[in-house]
């Protein structure tokens, strides 16, 4: 059978540990099913809840000046006016009167989410490998991240490779793995130069040579698929399985996007032509740093997000001023956009601080809300589930001394799927 294996891999001399993930892979929907029937579970023991709060930021529509929001297994019940909202018996009252309530942040880009990085840098493309294995639930990264209002995060290989694999979407709060995965597989990754460039002159040292082997592997990918979509359709005969392909399925039938490490102009143009001109697939720009944003217009017309960062600002050498990114974005036209922090190069806790200085350099204050919130979860394909305060999506909720965007103010109390897992009354303060 490994034989076998090895005939189908796209290099013939793979190494034994790509066989280790080529061969866990085959759980993958298994797995992904047991964790969304455990979180079907556990919900129903988690606590009712009535939080009093002064000011409540949806996300999605105006504020709601003195809101109650109800929680029932671990979701959102009802929210609104306080005078308008009854308290059943029974439930848990807490009392934020002086307080702000606001959607769970989500990193779109973060590499804290278990035992560190995953770059296995022998080949420049790995579709084989993934990083969900390595997940250490509310590791102390992620408790500081807490700390910092983020919630959900990203959770991706790193970018030493131009396809470094797929990566989760996962909740930052405690449990098992299978309690605080969203999504397995949740995006691919792939970096489009700043990183996998090699210095030993093989193909894919350039930038050339690393469009060539993307490109390569997605249309080896692109085939893979579209052979098993003919065969369930009845158009062909069955194709041979082979697990180093089988997570270009979600990708290719565009139930989960693609994360690009991609910056500057001319990397950015050719993400667009590759990846989402020839390939079709779901683009999430995942860095858009320096001049990109000069090209933000034909990203626009794509209807292509941006999750701009770590940087929030640019020195613009043409007119010698310093420019907001994130801003320049906005002008040109793009609709879901929002910031991260690619942790740990900026600290997880600190996304907040990348929108504030967004709105420092031009950014106004309700789109930077929704750019830690509801644009991320739209970009990565959550928002059903995630991104803003609305009746039947996941109660993972902020409480803040005032806007999260003023550095002066800090989160006081976090809940996480309806659970309180940081409240500054009873833990310490970690950020």
């Amino acid at each position: 059978m490994i034989l076998k294996l090895l005939k189908q891999s796209f290099f013939a001399n793979v190494g034994i540990l790509t066989l280790v993930c080529l061969i866990s892979s085959s759980f993958l929907m298994t797995s992904t099913i047991r964790a969304q029937s455990k979180n079907k579970r556990t919900q129903q023991d988690k606590p009712k809840i009535a939080i009093h709060v002064g000011k409540i930021m949806t996300a999605v529509g105006d504020p709601i000046g003195d809101g109650t929001i109800l929680i029932k297994d671990g979701k959102i019940e009802a929210i609104g006016p306080r005078k308008k909202i009854t308290v059943p018996d029974g439930y848990l009252v807490i009392d934020h009167s002086e307080h702000f309530a606001m959607p769970g942040l989500i990193d779109a880009h973060s590499h804290v989410g278990g035992s560190g990085d995953l770059n296995e840098m022998v080949y420049q493309t790995n579709p084989e490998l993934r990083n969900w294995d390595q997940i250490i639930p509310h590791n102390e990264r992620l408790k500081v991240a807490i700390a910092g209002g983020v919630t959900t995060t990203c959770f991706i290989p790193g970018s030493g490779t131009n396809m470094g694999g797929f990566g989760v979407l996962m909740k930052t709060g405690p449990g098992d793995p299978e309690d605080v995965i969203i999504r397995a597989p949740g995006v691919l990754k792939i970096a489009q130069a700043g990183n996998p460039e090699r210095r030993t002159g093989e193909t894919g040292s350039g930038k050339m040579g690393m469009n060539y082997v993307i490109r390569q592997q997605l249309k080896e990918g692109q085939l893979y698929v579209r052979q098993w979509d003919d065969f369930e359709k009845g158009e062909a005969a069955k194709p041979e399985f082979n697990l180093r392909l089988e997570y270009f399925k979600p990708l290719f039938r565009r139930q989960i996007p693609v994360v690009v490490h991609t910056q500057q102009y001319q990397v950015i143009q050719s993400t667009i032509r590759m990846l989402h001109d020839e390939m079709n697939l779901k683009v999430v720009i995942d860095h858009g740093t320096f001049d990109a944003y000069k090209i933000g217009k034909q990203l626009a017309k794509r209807g292509i997000p941006v999750m701009a960062g770590p940087r929030a600002f640019q020195l613009d050498r043409d007119k010698g001023q310093v420019t907001g990114i994130v801003n320049e974005y906005e002008k040109r036209g793009i609709e879901i956009l929002g910031v991260n922090t690619d942790a740990p190069v900026i600290p997880q806790e600190e996304l907040f601080f990348q929108a504030t200085m967004a709105v420092r350099y031009g950014w106004s204050e309700e789109r930077a809300i929704k750019g830690l919130t509801i644009q991320p979860a739209k970009a990565l394909m959550i928002d059903d589930r995630v991104g803003s305060l609305e009746v039947g999506k996941d109660a993972d909720i902020l409480i803040t001394t005032g806007s999260i965007l003023d550095p002066r103010n800090f989160v006081t109390q976090v809940f996480i799927d309806g659970s309180s897992v940081y409240d500054t009354k009873k833990d310490r303060r970690r950020f």
